[in-house]
């Protein structure tokens, strides 16, 4: 498996190396310190929520979360208001922190308690999450932030966006130590892959997916207040596409969509895939509805690719 994994990773690598090039013929500009940051800055937003969404994925008994673009919005919305209304913004951005939290946890109390499957209890919640958002915001985007609130999408430290190296590598290296050198990893790996062995085996895998949906929301809550200060307005339709593009760059760094594979690491090379798909098309002024194809052809690629490796390992073995 670490095998299959270190292949996939090297081939994520590849794409992204390719991609570049591809946008360089185009526009050789493209190749500064400058385009990197900014696609780094892009990236990071539904890189953030992919990581959680991989967790969700991982956990098996058909784990997706469809409602992660609504909550990416509707924390937005909820610091936002709360800001325009007087509250400090760290404490507005912890506020809808715990809103993303809870959001979460309402998709996993539904999914775990009352055992309805996940596509449909986040389907519901992604229109019930946006709902909120509109009414809330009454349809309209939200502005007139502190100044201080924007450092957390806006700055640089050492030349590197602070998003990033503050927020998201964090994330990424505690998720990654969770993964693979804690009792939970281990427990959330066995419940993907074999749920009866993980009973017998006492891991409570009803809690298990409960955390995975909790950290999910969090994740994307987090996701919401970098958005809003790099953007400098909270939008109660932002988010729309976060759904499938996480679940796509989950399932294109190694997440079986049956659970119990996957990796952090993994998400983390295609989120730089997607991003950089994303910020060339932008950069050269391409047409937007080509990302969608694009991405799409990535995903098929790098499946197709990903079995022949497999295969291969195996004859070998």
């Amino acid at each position: 498996m670490s095998r299959l994994l270190s292949s996939r990773n090297a081939l994520l690598v590849l794409i992204s190396a390719v991609i570049w090039i591809a946008f360089a013929a185009v526009q050789p500009s493209i190749l500064s310190a400058t385009s990197l940051r900014s696609m780094v800055v892009l990236a990071v937003e539904v890189g953030v929520i992919a990581l959680g969404q991989t967790f969700v994925i991982i956990s098996g008994g058909g784990g997706i979360d469809l409602s992660v673009g609504s909550i990416f919005a509707l924390s937005s919305v909820t610091a936002g208001l709360l800001m325009t209304h007087g509250v400090a913004w760290p404490l507005a951005a912890l506020t809808a922190l715990l809103a993303g939290l809870g959001m979460g946890a309402l998709n996993g109390v539904v999914i775990v308690a009352l055992r309805i499957p996940p596509l449909m209890t986040t389907l519901a919640t992604l229109f019930g999450y946006s709902g909120v958002a509109l009414i809330l915001s009454g349809g309209v985007d939200i502005s007139g932030f502190p100044k201080g609130f924007f450092a957390i999408g806006q700055s640089r430290l050492l030349e590197i966006p602070v998003q990033f190296l503050l927020i998201y590598l964090p994330i990424l290296l505690i998720l990654l130590f969770v993964e693979r050198a804690s009792y939970f990893g281990r427990a959330l790996y066995l419940s993907g892959t074999n749920e009866t062995a993980a009973r017998l085996s006492g891991i409570e895998v009803g809690k298990i997916r409960f955390l995975v949906y909790a950290l999910s929301g969090l994740l994307s809550g987090v996701a919401g207040i970098v958005n809003a200060s790099r953007l400098t307005v909270a939008r109660p339709d932002a988010g729309g596409s976060a759904n499938l593009v996480s679940i796509t760059i989950a399932v294109l760094g190694g997440a079986n969509i049956f659970g119990g594979e996957g990796s952090v690491v993994g998400t983390a090379l295609a989120s730089l895939a997607i991003g950089s798909v994303t910020y060339g098309l932008s950069y050269v002024n391409a047409n937007p509805v080509f990302e969608g194809g694009i991405v799409g052809g990535i995903l098929i690629f790098s499946v197709l690719a990903q079995g022949l490796l497999g295969r291969l390992q195996r004859a070998r073995a």
